[in-house]
């Protein structure tokens, strides 16, 4: 009888952390423990992008639905991405999301597919960046009431009503609230008067703090429904990619948000389609299957793409059969996102930690804390003339180890074992993308 090898992903080479002296060996990732999660933490330009490329290559090869969200658009990425593909016969499920080129971009829509309406309300309010927890409930309670007068004008009144970002958009405010009102109140249907009710307590508030949350909330919604956004995803009506996987086909996903020329708004993009995956997933999750074949989740710059409620695809997600990667500069980048509390929630739900060099004394320590200790002998020379031998302990990895590391140099913190080692070079890419020149307009 035979076996079949479990599948594994290859990190690098390099020893055990406890036995530095020890013959260089290959150190692999089993799958099974990649569904635990993995955070990557490093400083710029030190090989967390050449790391990605070789585990989404191994993922393609595996046949593994990938999704990668890329802020920078790094063309060698997505060269070998799509080398990978060809090589592999998966050239028709390539999905491009860059909002620079939305002539080369998919159209998708995040609300298309939800099971209630409450996932919808997640992903408008995903783009609202807010640490506090009362503005970020008013927010949604905003967002609910829209969304479900959307929803049961579209049942009742209007069944070609889309339910997009750009629809939502034109109804925030409270004189848009006001004329959906108006709107509802020509249905005789008992459902509609909830609706009524929320939306009456809602223009009842302090007007001074509704009007800050409508904005940041038109802020995100218009962000999202004019220009090459708007192009792309607020004023989509269908998503290829969410009934690809819908259907059990396999896809990949890249995303480009183009966050050097767009800011803010290709942060807003990012949440909200992480968001949309975490829906999927959850969507599968409750009813108790498997995402087959299994979904690999690759989020670069992750610090950028944290919103409220993100800390739940880390909870969860492995039990549906997801596998989320996430790479960012130290720990205080997260913090600085989503507060401490939900940076430490998040970072005890990474069973697998990879650490490169950093800059951040406190991701350092950390580092340093978590490594374990060994046994250190130190000898010294007695006031008689003998030499004697005193044992102690250390940490295993001191801060400045962690502080003055070579490029592609990691620390390794998995189930299985604790290593240092080397990430493996990446060969360059034979296909080459091109991208048309981006010609600037004078004023």
């Amino acid at each position: 009888m035979f076996w079949s090898r479990k599948p594994t992903t290859l990190i690098g080479r390099g020893v055990p952390l406890l036995d530095l002296k020890s013959a260089i060996r290959k150190i692999e990732l089993p799958d099974s423990d990649r569904i635990g999660h993995i955070g990557c933490f490093g400083t710029t330009r030190i090989g967390k992008s050449k790391l990605i490329e070789n585990m989404v290559a191994q993922d393609i090869a595996k046949g593994y639905s990938v999704v990668i969200v890329d802020p920078k658009g790094d063309l060698e990425l997505f060269s070998k991405i799509v080398q990978i593909a060809y090589d592999n016969n998966r050239a028709r499920e390539l999905c491009l999301i860059n909002p620079i080129y939305p002539e080369f971009s998919a159209r998708i829509n995040p609300l298309a597919y939800y099971f209630s309406p409450e996932e919808i309300v997640n992903h408008v309010v995903a783009g609202v960046q807010a640490k506090d927890a009362y503005f970020h409930n008013v927010a949604y309670e905003t967002t609910l009431m829209i969304v479900l007068s959307l929803l049961a004008l579209k049942e009742m009144a209007d069944p070609e009503l889309s339910i997009n970002f750009a629809e939502i958009s034109r109804r925030c405010g409270a004189e848009e609230i006001s004329d959906l009102m108006g709107a509802l109140t020509k249905i005789e249907d008992p459902s509609t008067q909830e609706i009524l009710h929320i939306a009456n307590k809602i223009l009842q508030a302090k007007e001074e703090f509704f009007g800050k949350v409508t904005s940041s909330l038109r802020t995100v919604l218009t962000a999202l429904s004019i220009g090459n956004m708007g192009r792309i995803i607020g004023k989509a009506r269908s998503n290829r990619f969410v009934e690809s996987l819908e259907n059990g086909q396999r896809v990949i996903l890249v995303v480009q948000t183009g966050s050097m020329l767009s800011g803010k708004v290709s942060d807003m993009m990012a949440r909200i389609l992480i968001s949309m995956i975490q829906s999927f997933i959850g969507r599968r999750f409750a009813s108790g299957q498997k995402i087959e074949p299994p979904l690999a989740i690759y989020i670069d710059e992750f610090s950028n793409a944290c919103y409220m409620g993100i800390e739940d695809l880390f909870n969860k997600a492995g039990g549906a059969g997801a596998m989320v990667s996430v790479f960012t500069q130290s720990l205080a980048d997260i913090t600085a996102a989503i507060g401490e509390q939900m940076a430490r929630k998040i970072l005890d739900n990474l069973n697998t930690k990879i650490f490169m060099r950093v800059n951040d004394p406190l991701t350092a320590r950390y580092v340093s804390e978590s490594s374990g200790t060994r046994k250190k002998y130190d000898p010294f020379l007695q006031l008689g003339g003998g030499i004697t031998m005193r044992c102690s302990e250390e940490a295993a990895v001191l801060p400045e180890d962690v502080l003055n590391l070579n490029k592609r140099i990691f620390f390794f913190f998995g189930i299985n074992g604790r290593y240092k080692g080397k990430t493996e070079l990446v060969k360059p890419s034979n296909l080459k993308v091109a991208y048309p020149d981006i010609i600037s307009k004078a004023v």
